[in-house]
């Protein structure tokens, strides 16, 4: 039993070890949108709804928890090489490099769960509804240990790459939104599964970065707007070449098309950018890379 003991406290320490050693992995972040509105909402007394449970009255805390228990739950895996951290109405989860497959899948579960959630009587009335923005990309992070909290914390250019992508998400019109990075390692899976698929969005350098990177959005068959998006794939792909080749006019046009036509913000934002930039930056000038302002 002492040698059992023993070896367990060795194998203990050497994951430990592999922990803190810098080492790609997979980061996301998820937040919840308009997390301010709500509470101010709640604040004003705007949303009327009795717990069923309870019969009290629904609070702001209780409505975070239900954030929790509908999506967040599926993203606290139990085994010990991933690492989770709570910010009030959002989460960041670390992930082995060999875990997309199950990511994808919690994705999924996550959003057919808020989704239900959303369908059901009083969401966004007498309770609000629950929405999502989700950024997640793959780089090399280290574990470092912070005796202030006794918790180890994950560093490096992933975790900003992560945040900064969650933050366009809704920008962009879109709920799971990937950097190429991650999107190379779950192209494969994505096209061999029909409850998912994917449409490219935009290339840009993210704030406070020097490369370029790929954004791509994770479409989900129980997102309301999955055939929306899919459908409007082709039209959004030649708005785009216009755009890359500078044919402003032509590309603000049709992506105003996709706009009206499918619904997708997407379009529009896409349409401003081609004004601003027929009024600011000369054809020869422009190399198809979009510098992003905000966080």
């Amino acid at each position: 039993m002492i040698k059992d003991a023993a070896m367990d406290e060795s194998a203990a320490e050497g994951d430990k070890q592999r922990a803190t050693e810098k080492s790609r992995r997979i980061i996301m972040f998820c937040d919840l949108r308009d997390s301010t509105d709500i509470l101010l909402k709640f604040d004003r007394g705007e949303y009327q709804y009795i717990s069923a449970t309870t019969g009290l009255e629904f609070t702001y805390d209780q409505f975070l928890l239900d954030v929790h228990k509908t999506s967040y739950e599926y993203l606290y895996l139990g085994h010990k090489k991933t690492h989770t951290e709570i910010y009030g109405d959002g989460l960041m989860a670390i992930f082995p490099e060999d875990n997309t497959k199950y990511i994808l899948e919690n994705i999924y579960n996550l959003t057919r769960q808020m989704r239900i959630y959303n369908d059901a009587e009083g969401a966004g009335v007498t309770r609000p509804g629950i929405d999502l923005g989700f950024g997640i990309t793959v780089a090399d992070i280290s574990l470092v240990y912070y005796y202030l909290d006794q918790r180890y914390h994950p560093i490096g250019m992933g975790v900003h790459e992560a945040a900064r992508i969650e933050g366009m998400s809704k920008f962009y019109d879109a709920r799971v939104l990937i950097s190429d990075s991650f999107f190379h390692d779950t192209v494969a899976y994505i096209e061999a599964d029909p409850r998912f698929a994917y449409r490219f969005i935009d290339r840009v350098r993210l704030k406070n970065f020097r490369d370029p990177v790929n954004l791509y959005e994770i479409l989900v068959d129980n997102d309301p707007r999955f055939d929306n998006k899919i459908n409007s794939i082709p039209l959004y792909t030649k708005a785009y070449d216009k755009y890359c080749r500078g044919e402003w006019a032509a590309a603000k046009e049709l992506f105003l098309d996709v706009y009206h036509d499918y619904g997708l913000g997407t379009g529009l934002v896409m349409a401003k950018r081609c004004t601003i930039l027929s009024q600011n930056t000369s054809k020869s000038d422009w190399n198809g890379i979009w510098s992003l302002k905000d966080k």
